[in-house]
């Protein structure tokens, strides 16, 4: 029987490429790219925070950055209010194996923004510095995260209520990176 990480690697193998193609899509060494970028993550952590948090501080036992506040310090700063984005509807997320779908995705999110951060973003050589971007604790929620995946038998049940997780909040970013294309973002200066 295949590890939770394999199985949950595999059922939204094609979720997270979608995402990928469409967050990969924007020039993040363009301002406009880049305030997109965190506007999209800022409508998709809304709903999905609280599992995320109740996750890492409950069952990796770590602090839990506040991402939400980072994203909208970074969209203020960009001259956007992150108050007025538009929300996506979440799927009900209180049941077992749901915490462990959540954080498995947006720990994932954080590990794909270290290669971002590796590759550079707009704003850097402009004095804009993203918190959001910059924090680099998700790396290390993504190593207590993996042994949890890899080591632990998961009842039947819960295994599916974590795909199921899963693959609802790459459902949840997708629309939220859909909305934040509506939003018609701007950007001062």
């Amino acid at each position: 029987m295949p590890d939770m990480l394999s199985t949950l690697r595999q059922a939204t193998g094609p979720s997270h490429e979608r995402l990928d193609g469409s967050f990969g899509s924007l020039d993040l060494h363009r301002r406009e790219g880049l305030a997109r970028f965190l506007a999209a993550h800022a409508i998709g952590l809304a709903p999905l925070f609280p599992t995320f948090r109740a996750f890492v501080e409950e069952e990796l036992q770590l602090e839990c950055p506040d991402y939400p506040a980072m994203l909208r310090a970074d969209l203020a700063a960009l001259g956007i209010d992150g108050d007025g984005l538009p929300a996506v509807e979440g799927a009900r997320l209180e049941f077992p194996g749901a915490r462990l779908g959540v954080g498995y995705v947006v720990c994932g999110s954080r590990l794909g923004l270290a290669m971002i951060r590796q590759r550079g973003y707009w704003g850097e050589a402009q004095g804009f510095r993203s918190a959001y971007m910059a924090d680099g604790r998700g790396h290390e929620a993504w190593k207590a995260l993996v042994p949890l995946l890899k080591g632990r038998a998961y009842p039947p049940e819960e295994a599916a209520n974590a795909r199921e997780a899963a693959l609802g909040a790459f459902d949840i970013f997708a629309r939220a990176f859909e909305a934040s294309g509506r939003a018609e973002v701007r950007v001062d200066g």
